[in-house]
Order: C-alpha cells, then structure tokens, then sequence
C-alpha cells in the first residue's frame, strides 16, 4: 500500500512527457459540453494546454470538470493525471485554494464496456494503467464502506475492468 504522495509521484512518472498532440483538451472538451460551434471550438483549442498536463491549473479543472466525459484519447490521456492528483490532494487544494475536485471515479469505473469508453481508454500503457489501479484502489481502502455499498461496488466493478485491461 503505498501513500498518496507516493501516488501522486507514481502518476507524475508514468506520465511525464504525455503530450495532448491533436487531441481533445480540456477548453475545447468543455466547448462540446457547452455546444460551442466551430468557430468557438476553434477558440477553445488554441487556449487548451498541450505540452505540459502539470500546467492545468486546479481552477480551470474545477471550471472544466464536464471536460472528462467530452475527451478522446489523447485528450484523456493527457488530462487524466492531473485530475487524478487533484483528487488525492484535494483536501490540501481545498485548504489553499477553496476548489473542490471534480468526480474523476465515476469517469474511471462507469460503462467500461462502452464501444465510447474503450476507445477513450485505448492509449494508457501498462504504468499508466497501474496508476489507475492504483488510484482506485486508494479510493476504495479510503471508503466508508458501511456508508456507500453503491460507491464501493462501483470501484470494485471498476478495478475489474482495469485489471483486465492490464492483463492485455
């Protein structure tokens, strides 16, 4: 078991140099959210961070948390660890800065067999995989279990899926 600022540097290691390339960033994802037309899409790209995922600030992640149900694959690939770390450090955020986190685990664990999911999912390689189990896993050992059964179900059925995924 390891501790969350262990984690948050696990994440930060498998993936250091991810880079969103031609994909779905985090303005332009929440301008979909919003039905921006192309003009306002176009707009959004050109203001989305593309080389350095470190650089979304926790104010635009809490602005933007719609974002993660409108990326693709690169787009989650290259947003998905900062919300990650956002969630483990959100009490310290929330201290500092008065922003709380966006749901990430539902994002994580909710129709994973979609045809949609899958392909969203589809670029992770096996650490970045591992940071997730990991992730989830820390969230289910810091569950009130007898609280939310739903909750817990829901990580579990979702460490299933990523398991499997590891194991391809």
């Amino acid at each position: 078991m390891i501790s969350r600022v262990e984690l948050v540097q696990k994440i930060q290691a498998a993936f250091n140099n991810v880079k969103l390339e031609d994909g779905i960033g985090l303005w332009e994802a929440q301008g979909l959210d919003n039905y921006a037309n192309e003009e306002e899409l176009a707009k959004l790209r050109a203001k989305d961070e593309r080389l350095n995922w470190e650089n979304l600030s926790y104010q635009d992640l809490t602005q933007c948390e719609s974002s993660l149900s409108f990326f693709d694959a690169k787009g989650m690939r290259f947003c998905l660890p900062r919300f990650l770390i956002f969630d483990l450090l959100a009490t310290e955020i929330q201290q500092l800065q008065n922003l709380s986190a966006p749901e990430v685990v539902f994002t994580l664990t909710h129709e994973l067999d979609s045809e949609y999911q899958l392909r969203r999912f589809s670029l992770f390689n096996s650490n970045q995989i591992k940071c997730i189990i990991e992730f989830l896993n820390h969230k289910l050992r810091n569950s009130a279990t007898n609280e939310n059964d739903y909750f817990d179900k829901q990580l579990k059925d979702g460490l299933t899926f990523w398991y499997t995924k590891l194991a391809y």
